[in-house]
């Protein structure tokens, strides 16, 4: 879904990413890497999770 939704973002501005998948934790920064985008955090929810922030490059 990440892939689908950065393009309606504006390149310059931060995306977030709600995940309650352990496996996002890898994956996430691993996918911006690949596509080079900026992982720029993560944090833990209060709630459960983890929300991801990535900003649009091109």
């Amino acid at each position: 879904m990440l892939a689908e939704r950065i393009r309606e973002v504006p390149v310059g501005q931060v995306v977030a990413v709600l995940a309650d998948d352990a496996a996002a934790r890898t994956d996430i920064p691993a996918w911006c890497r690949m596509k080079s985008q900026d992982f720029v955090r993560e944090e833990t929810l209060q709630q459960g999770g983890w929300g991801f922030h990535i900003r649009r490059t091109y």
